[in-house]
């Protein structure tokens, strides 16, 4: 017989860490940054190695903090204690938000340049699928900043993500309250998103994809004004069907490039 011995210690698994914090290190996560400040940066790299371990509260860190494989793996001189992390982070919002943005920009594209984004192809032709849409999170019973009734038919926050390729990359994201609809700041964020594809060398033109709540004259101008195809779900609102195929089947375009 197999005998089982009980412990009271917590047992964590750090697998696959090592390679974590080698994918860090060439995206310069772990490496030392002139925008934002050492410890803040430590902070960050530490809440990224326990996202690894599907954990995103800040006391998990606790479990870890004379983890030797962790430590060294993600090049921290040591692990922080979750009160530490949490001072930082919020030290850091409060002094230096904007330059924590662009560092952690400027380390997500450096993971995408490393990146190959599978396209998908049509009888149209070939295209890197860039998809925008809202998803919103059910947060009900609590009292986070932000959290408000949504679309869906609860209490949370209401984000806008990006994804680009049929993998399912992720492009870009914007963290909004709940009762945020979905058109609203939607130009400006699509504009972030286009110069980020600047960044990157992509081998096939982009076609952008989005449903009907985006379907308004500020979003197609973004859009037909850059250099990337898109689709957009139309919304109908009182427009009857008949109407739509008999006086809008234009063959001329909304919008012309000079």
């Amino acid at each position: 017989m197999i005998g089982l011995n009980s412990t009271p210690d917590t047992l964590s698994s750090t697998g696959g860490i090592v390679l974590a914090g080698k994918i860090f290190s060439a995206i310069e996560l772990t490496t030392s940054s002139t925008v934002i400040p050492e410890t803040t940066r430590r902070a960050l790299t530490s809440l990224a190695g326990l996202q690894i371990q599907g954990r995103t509260r800040f006391a998990e860190i606790e479990q870890f903090r004379n983890d030797t494989l962790f430590r060294e793996a993600l090049e921290l001189p040591k692990v922080y204690s979750p009160e530490t992390i949490r001072l930082y982070l919020e030290t850091g919002a409060r002094k230096c938000k904007k330059e924590i943005h662009e560092y952690l920009d400027i380390v997500h594209l450096n993971l995408l340049k490393r990146a190959f984004f599978t396209p998908l192809t049509c009888s149209f032709g070939t295209y890197i699928p860039v998809d925008v849409d809202v998803s919103p999170m059910d947060n009900s019973d609590s009292h986070k900043e932000g959290v408000s009734y949504t679309y869906k038919g609860h209490d949370g926050f209401a984000p806008i993500f990006t994804y680009i390729g049929t993998d399912g990359y992720m492009l870009d994201q914007e963290l909004r309250p709940g009762k945020q609809h979905s058109q609203k700041g939607a130009p400006e964020y699509l504009l972030r998103t286009i110069d980020k594809l600047k960044e990157l060398s992509l081998t096939h033109p982009v076609l952008y994809r989005l449903d009907s709540g985006h379907d308004a004259y500020d979003t197609i101008r973004v859009l037909a004004q850059s250099d990337h195809f898109f689709l957009i779900k139309r919304n109908l609102r009182r427009e009857s069907h008949q109407m739509w195929i008999g006086d809008y089947g234009v063959t001329e375009p909304l919008f012309r490039k000079n």
